[in-house]
């Protein structure tokens, strides 16, 4: 059964709350600022929030995938940021941070290339120990493990990513 858990209206006020929290964080950090979205999932999520970002920034996208269907694999990586990140604050967007493993691969391959510090961001939020100070508008509740879809994320046949809002299955 689908069940709406996050409303478009409720997105857009979560946004607007979380790019204030950036914003500051961006402003106090100085220096060169790189968003990176992580496709496919992350693009509806991206979008909205680098347009309430009010510090000058660089995007960039980087394709990766981690799931066939329900089932997580080996993450794959299918092209990378053409902006150049060395020495650079990084902000990785997503979709939704689950396992963790693509956000921990990709943070590694940032600071491997010279990222001055990498953070990461995501509209749905599964607590991980390893992002501890992680960004978020959504978080699951404890003792839940649902499949999210909409606002970027998809079912298991790669339907529901262009909702404007966010459901479980």
């Amino acid at each position: 059964m689908i069940k709406e858990v996050i409303s478009s209206k409720d997105l857009q006020t979560a946004i607007n709350g979380l790019s204030q929290v950036i914003n500051n964080y961006c402003k106090h950090e100085g220096g060169g600022i790189v968003f990176i979205c992580i496709m496919k999932g992350g693009f509806m999520f991206f979008s909205d929030l680098i347009k309430k970002i009010n510090y000058p920034i660089e995007v960039g996208f980087v394709k990766c995938s981690s799931y066939d269907g329900f089932e997580q694999k080996s993450i794959e990586m299918h092209y990378d940021v053409e902006v150049k990140i060395k020495d650079k604050t990084v902000f990785l967007v997503d979709d939704i941070l689950d396992s963790g493993n693509t956000m921990n691969e990709l943070k590694d391959h940032y600071m491997k290339l010279g990222a001055k510090q990498v953070e990461t961001v995501s509209a749905v939020y599964k607590e991980n120990l390893d992002f501890p100070d992680h960004f978020f508008i959504y978080k699951q509740p404890t003792n839940v493990n649902p499949w999210y879809i909409g606002y970027g994320m998809d079912g298991p046949k790669g339907y529901s990513r262009n909702l404007d809002t966010i459901h479980t299955l």
